[in-house]
């Protein structure tokens, strides 16, 4: 993260809640860096983990570091506050059992339309009981409106929608799946002002898709990892390699789009993924 952007942040805090209040969030964000509970391992072992160094080279090699004290934290991502107007419309891909990240858009920006998506948090999804402008729909995102097979650790549990997991996601089940376009003209939507997927290993895919039918966000928090494994073999490195460039292609396609491409870095186990902010340059 750059110093401009660390100062310009800071400046900010004391200006609005004062030097005491500057002082205590910093001592409590040090604090949780060095919680091995907070982060989800010991401090510092991702610079000893191939994986984690293999993103970290990545990210530091292509994407940008925040450079404006106009991006606030939304929960786990970071988006431009002064791009977002007052009643804007959010696709969240990718719930798991909790949507702090949307409700933390609905907290700020009352009049937000929050729709969000995953077809394996259907008992969730049911008993919902948050901001009544944001909804939850049991299907998924994919790059063509079909019946798809997905891999479960178990019987009604969580997966992907291809084989990231590995052998400890073996239970096949098939779930509705459409393409983000499908889905707009559902809610009657021509543009999207916030998209976020976590959808565990086909976010290169999915963006792909929804670029080619002319789809641009104007921001968008997406989460892009290869496999869930820290401790690398061969055929993981061969992987790693078509993955980056998976990457670096729809990186450049981004800018070409006019996108800027931003690093979000991770509060819990560092660079185990590689979670990016496009933002549209309107």
């Amino acid at each position: 993260m750059s110093y401009f952007f660390l100062l310009n942040r800071s400046i900010s805090h004391i200006k609005r809640k004062g030097f005491i209040s500057y002082l205590k969030n910093s001592l409590n964000h040090i604090i949780n860096t060095l919680n091995p509970k907070k982060i989800g391992e010991i401090p510092f072992s991702h610079f000893f983990k191939k994986k984690r160094n293999l993103n970290r080279r990545f990210v530091k090699k292509n994407l940008k570091e925040f450079n404006s004290s106009n991006f606030d934290n939304y929960f786990n991502y970071r988006l431009n506050s002064k791009l977002i107007p007052k009643n804007p419309i959010v696709y969240g891909f990718g719930i798991g059992d909790q949507i702090k990240f949307e409700e933390a858009i609905s907290n700020k920006f009352k009049e937000a339309s929050i729709f969000c998506y995953d077809p394996t948090s259907n008992k969730f999804n049911i008993n919902y009981n948050g901001p009544k402008n944001i909804k939850l729909f049991s299907y998924g995102i994919w790059i063509k409106d079909e019946n798809k097979k997905f891999f479960l650790n178990k019987k009604n549990g969580t997966g992907s929608a291809i084989e990231y997991y590995g052998s400890t996601h073996n239970v096949e089940e098939y779930f509705q799946c459409y393409k983000l376009k499908t889905l707009m003209n559902m809610n009657n939507h021509n543009h999207i002002d916030i998209l976020k997927m976590d959808i565990e290993g086909i976010a290169i895919e999915v963006m792909n898709d929804f670029l080619d039918d002319k789809i641009y966000p104007n921001q968008i928090a997406a989460e892009f990892e290869f496999s869930e494994k820290d401790n690398l073999n061969h055929d993981d490195l061969n992987n790693f390699k078509v993955f980056e460039d998976k990457l670096n292609n729809l990186l450049a396609r981004a800018k070409k789009l006019n996108y800027s491409c931003f690093y979000n870095p991770r509060t819990t186990m560092p660079y185990s993924s590689i979670e990016i902010i496009f933002v549209k340059n309107i």
